[in-house]
């Protein structure tokens, strides 16, 4: 098989995979009526910090499609990326 048909194919399965996991909305942020982002574990209010290098490339391996930042929360100690439903393109 040829070299670039084979690096196309998998270039879009990845994309493929990346719309899968939008549309399973894993790492969404998690809102109700109270907060507009909770905790996955214990569900309290996260506090957004600054996102890491290792944040930021993988922002772009994903092809800026999800804007996560990086929150921690200060009950349980979670820390994770969390992205928002409205998709900006650049």
């Amino acid at each position: 098989m040829d070299q670039f048909l084979l690096a196309f194919l998998l270039l879009i399965a990845y994309f493929m995979l990346l719309l899968f996991f939008r549309y399973l909305e894993i790492g969404k942020k998690q809102s109700d009526s109270n907060c507009n982002n909770y905790c996955p574990d214990c569900n309290a209010a996260l506090n957004r910090v600054r996102r890491t290098k290792k944040d930021q490339l993988i922002h772009h391996f994903t092809f800026r499609m999800f804007d996560a930042k990086r929150y921690v929360c200060n009950e349980c100690g979670w820390e994770g990326l969390r992205w928002d439903e409205q998709f900006k393109a650049r």
